[in-house]
């Protein structure tokens, strides 16, 4: 069973944070540190590359081009 997206808000987007981590909960530690990381990006490369940074070492991240939709997978 896969665990429900996450819906972030990121520049007046909403984001759907598609996962493979049970332990990934709206209120979770996880949570609050992906948030943080999509505060710091500006455009769609800085998130890729922010989520990169602070996430690369537990997931693999992809973000679709237009920002609305990344992906994150236990590694």
């Amino acid at each position: 069973m896969k665990p429900d997206p996450l819906v972030l808000s990121w520049r007046g987007l909403q984001v759907r944070v598609r996962h493979d981590d049970p332990r990934l909960t709206p209120y979770s530690p996880g949570v609050s540190r992906l948030r943080s990381a999509i505060e710091l990006a500006s455009d769609v490369d800085g998130l890729r590359l922010v989520l990169a940074t602070t996430l690369g070492d537990r997931y693999h991240v992809k973000v679709r081009d237009d920002g609305a939709v990344v992906g994150l997978w236990r590694r």
